[in-house]
């Protein structure tokens, strides 16, 4: 199988699928990893949380690659902060109820939500917004794409531009 634990306790274990809510709104397990704490450019989940699969995780790190090959000559680095560890099973094909849950089929990675997953570092904007754009196409959910100096640029911008209808453009952008 693709990206697994090599070693696993249980073969079996509840996904515990809710997120503890306060005043109906959802909890990050981590505040810190809603910004990003290593690359230049990430890709941010705007959902509550999501299961990604094994398979789905792989092809993505393949995908990539792309954007960060020659990795030597320009220091180009890729982050994928989650990793499968949760078994999904799957009973037999035409066996009868009962007897147990069913062996593990794939594993499954949760994403929470304002989890910054994937992070780039030393990469061109215009080629880390298409190569994060297209993995956000092949993901369940929403996802925008982060940029560490969005907040410098509107603020340089803004000193630039006259009217106030030049800015909300700028910032709809």
């Amino acid at each position: 199988m693709l990206l697994r634990p090599r070693k696993s306790i249980f073969k079996n274990f509840h996904k515990k699928r809710t997120i503890k809510t306060i005043k109906h709104r959802s909890i990050t397990w981590d505040r810190t990893n809603s910004k990003l704490s290593y690359g230049q450019f990430g890709l941010k989940n705007n959902n509550a949380h999501v299961f990604i699969f094994n398979k789905h995780l792989f092809k993505i790190k393949l995908f990539l690659k792309k954007t960060v090959r020659r990795s030597n000559i320009t220091n180009r680095y890729l982050w994928i902060s989650v990793f499968p560890h949760l078994p999904v099973t799957k009973k037999v094909i035409g066996s009868r109820m009962g007897k147990g849950k069913g062996k593990p089929s794939n594993w499954a990675a949760k994403i929470p939500s304002n989890l910054v997953f994937i992070e780039l570092r030393n990469v061109r904007l215009g080629r880390a917004k298409y190569f994060l754009r297209q993995v956000s196409y092949k993901l369940p959910g929403k996802y925008s794409f982060i940029n560490k100096y969005t907040l410098y640029t509107t603020l340089v911008a803004y000193k630039n531009i006259k009217s106030r209808y030049d800015f909300f453009l700028l910032i709809s952008y």
